[in-house]
């Protein structure tokens, strides 16, 4: 071990901020794949802050993630804020110009970027002729005010892990990092086409005579107004309407709560009451009318028999969210309930990705996906 290895570590860790980014857990796209496999392509001295970077961007200790031509910042919380930012080479006018061509000489490359796609056969034939769009690592570097000079960093590497989530939600951010966005380039495509008008004549207004009389009395009285909101007694009607969900695992199960929780939000919202138990109570009283949907006999028997899996799916999910972190064992003990009961529920969670985990054997924790 050298000192290398050994991070400059001042003080207790601050708090995740309420406005940070976590890292999906969705399986990753080509292009997140590729930036990851870029990362794996630094020295073995690197991966240990690689890991621990991977590790602040799935509790959302980054915020702020801006980016722009060449450049990407970020704010960083650990033993304290530091500001981090991520430098890629822009390109060159003749790299543009090879860009430009390849896509000129097919019109399908043209038309999924239209499509707001951006292409990785495209990025294999500009690596053909020497324009790597997915950076080398010698062409990244950054800056961090966390003293540790060997770069990148774990900050450093919490943004990189975000980049890479950030990308594969919107491609077109790499050719902005490297120098143009998506208009730039359509448009530079536009006028290798000899198209030099603008997509919208922009025609000229005439001024037009502000209006007499009283501006803040309108003429007409406005119509008396009723709605009536009436809801039917049956669990997530709306969720089972859209049928049984592809795959194995029941996501009605797990989603049912929540579609529940939110619809009755969106009615307390719309009687203007609190979101106190009197107020749920109060506009369930409004839904009791003869208008209301008579839920089928398959409804009662399935909330009957669904009510205590739900109630506990909805408890753990719950918990979990004013937390932010626990382990198993504190969460049995805030339920009342045993180890085992809690941890299976965990798993079952997981697999929808609802909630994930960190660490091992003792030391795992469960966090809200």
């Amino acid at each position: 071990m050298s000192w290398e290895d050994v991070p400059i570590r001042t003080g207790s860790r601050l708090p995740a901020p309420d406005d940070g980014i976590v890292s999906t857990l969705r399986p990753r796209g080509w292009l997140g794949n590729r930036w990851h496999e870029m990362l794996r392509t630094f020295d073995e001295k690197h991966q240990n802050r690689i890991a621990r970077g991977r590790s602040f961007a799935r509790s959302g200790r980054v915020r702020d993630l801006w980016f722009s031509p060449g450049l990407a910042t970020a704010e960083v919380f650990d033993t304290a804020e530091h500001q981090v930012s991520v430098r890629l080479r822009v390109f060159e006018d003749s790299e543009w110009h090879r860009v430009v061509g390849i896509l000129l000489a097919d019109l399908r490359l043209v038309a999924a970027m239209l499509e707001g796609e951006l292409p990785e056969v495209l990025v294999e034939r500009l690596a053909e002729e020497g324009v790597n769009l997915v950076p080398l690592p010698d062409e990244l570097g950054g800056d961090c005010d966390c003293g540790d000079f060997l770069l990148p960093c774990e900050h450093m590497a919490a943004v990189h892990h975000l980049l890479a989530d950030a990308l594969d939600g919107d491609p077109f951010l790499l050719p902005t990092l490297r120098g143009w966005n998506r208009d730039q380039l359509l448009g530079r495509l536009r006028a290798s086409w000899g198209d030099h008008e603008p997509m919208r004549r922009v025609e000229a207004r005439k001024d037009e005579d502000p209006p007499k009389g009283d501006w803040y009395r309108a003429n007409p009285r406005v119509p008396a107004m009723r709605l009536d909101i009436h809801t039917a007694r049956t669990t997530a009607l709306g969720l089972r309407a859209l049928g049984p969900p592809p795959g194995e695992a029941d996501l009605a199960k797990a989603l049912a709560p929540l579609y529940e929780a939110g619809g009755e939000a969106a009615l307390a919202l719309a009687f203007g009451e609190d979101e106190s138990l009197e107020g749920r109570h109060a506009f369930r009283r409004h839904t009791a009318s003869s208008d209301t949907i008579a839920p089928l006999e398959e409804d009662k028997m399935s909330n009957r028999n669904d009510a205590d899996e739900q109630s506990l799916t909805e408890k753990v999910v719950d918990l979990l969210a004013t937390m932010e972190s626990a382990k198993s064992r504190e969460l049995a003990d805030r339920l009342q309930l045993t180890n085992v009961q809690v941890r299976n529920e965990l798993l079952d969670l997981e697999k929808l990705g609802i909630v994930y985990r960190t660490g091992r054997t003792r030391g795992t924790r469960w966090w809200l996906g």
